[in-house]
């Protein structure tokens, strides 16, 4: 005689967390800590400056206490060589005390997203820190993403340091 084994006793595999690619980087920059912290803050002038960056609003400034805002930051991200536009909304809290400005995302091509500038002070100068975790809803465009991750990076604060010496004279190194 066979046993025969119900499948309801088998073991089942966990279901596989989706892939976070994560990147960070630090550069120093010629400027304060300060006026880092407020190029990082400024959501609104994303556009002006950040690579891919074609459109960045700002909309619904709260102050939560005289050192936090609030806010919604609408960004849209134009990839002229993949013919590729994606808009995605982020809830995004500044702190002026901790020179942080985080963004959380769950829109648009995006399944998850978490970005944090930090910013120290160095004597006269500041170190910037951009920290990014995500989860793209395409696996195809999240490997992609992942190949480019690092010199996204790289061009996201080569655009910091230009903005630095537009805004406040410094010389990028």
């Amino acid at each position: 005689m066979q046993a025969k084994i119900s499948s309801a006793l088998l073991p089942r595999a966990a279901p596989r967390p989706d892939p976070v690619a994560q990147f960070q980087m630090t550069r120093r920059v010629a400027i304060t800590a300060e006026q880092a912290f407020r190029i990082a803050a400024d959501v609104g002038s994303y556009k002006e400056f950040l690579p891919l960056v074609v459109r960045s609003t700002v909309r619904g400034l709260k102050k939560i206490s005289a050192t936090q805002n609030e806010f919604a930051g609408d960004l849209q991200i134009r990839v002229e060589k993949l013919n590729l536009t994606e808009s995605f909304t982020s809830e995004v809290r500044t702190d002026s005390v901790s020179r942080t400005v985080t963004a959380t995302s769950q829109d648009g091509p995006v399944k998850s997203l978490t970005a944090e500038w930090h910013i120290a002070p160095q004597g006269q100068d500041a170190d910037v820190t951009i920290k990014v975790d995500y989860v793209l809803k395409s696996m195809l465009l999240q490997l992609a993403a992942g190949r480019l991750v690092d010199y996204a990076a790289q061009k996201i604060l080569n655009a910091f340091e230009e903005r630095a010496a537009v805004l406040y004279g410094s010389t990028p190194s």
